[in-house]
């Protein structure tokens, strides 16, 4: 059995949405923001972070890594382009840059205090955070200016990583626009599948993604 140890309305959203897209059969364990001292948990992520996968013998965190693997072990769920095919390298690509570049684009916003002791510089921080995020919306949006889905002709986990970070753009502060009409067409249209309306539901959240309560 795939346990996810999971915190509803964060990171692991992403890592679940996947889990049920593929149909897999998996147990959600629910980490205490707080206190992450857990062992299970500890003994698959020694930093403490979620989302976590135990499969087995495997164990595994970050969030690129568990979607690539999600889509790799299921692969009648066809989450992912085929290897060896053109729409396969794109596919890293999204994952590597939404992992590497969007996802980092928030940290300064939410979490500033990871940048810096000095509280007074927190607004600074934010700024940057929101300039930073602001530039991955413009690119994403012209990467999915004329196209359905990020990695081909077809939905893989790369939408479902990039859903989640444009859903966070809504608790950012009122006139911040994050993409266009593209950016906005492409969270509709992963928004409306089922299986990310089950996870929504079971987490939550709303459409936009903001924590119900």
């Amino acid at each position: 059995m795939i346990k996810l140890f999971q915190i509803p309305g964060s990171s692991s959203f992403a890592a679940h949405s996947a889990l049920e897209e593929a149909g897999a059969e998996y147990e959600l364990v629910l980490v205490d923001r707080k206190d992450r001292t857990d062992a299970a948990f500890r003994d698959v992520t020694p930093a403490g972070l979620v989302p976590a996968l135990r499969a087995g013998d495997v164990k595994l965190y970050e969030t690129g890594a568990i979607l690539l693997w999600v889509a790799d072990t299921f692969l009648e769920a066809r989450l992912a382009p085929p290897v060896g095919m053109p729409e396969r390298a794109d596919l890293y690509r999204w994952i590597v840059w939404t992992a590497g570049t969007l996802h980092p684009a928030l940290h300064g916003f939410f979490l500033p205090r990871h940048f810096t002791d000095d509280e007074t510089a927190y607004d600074g921080v934010r700024r940057r955070s929101l300039h930073a995020f602001g530039r991955c919306g413009e690119y994403l949006e012209r990467e999915l200016a004329g196209r359905e889905w990020c990695a081909g002709d077809a939905y893989s986990v790369a939408d479902i990583y990039v859903y989640m970070l444009t859903g966070w753009s809504s608790y950012l502060p009122e006139g911040e626009e994050f993409g266009g009409d593209a950016v906005a067409a492409h969270f509709a249209r992963v928004g409306d599948r089922p299986a990310v309306a089950r996870v929504r539901e079971a987490e939550n959240l709303d459409e936009r993604l903001r924590r119900r309560g």
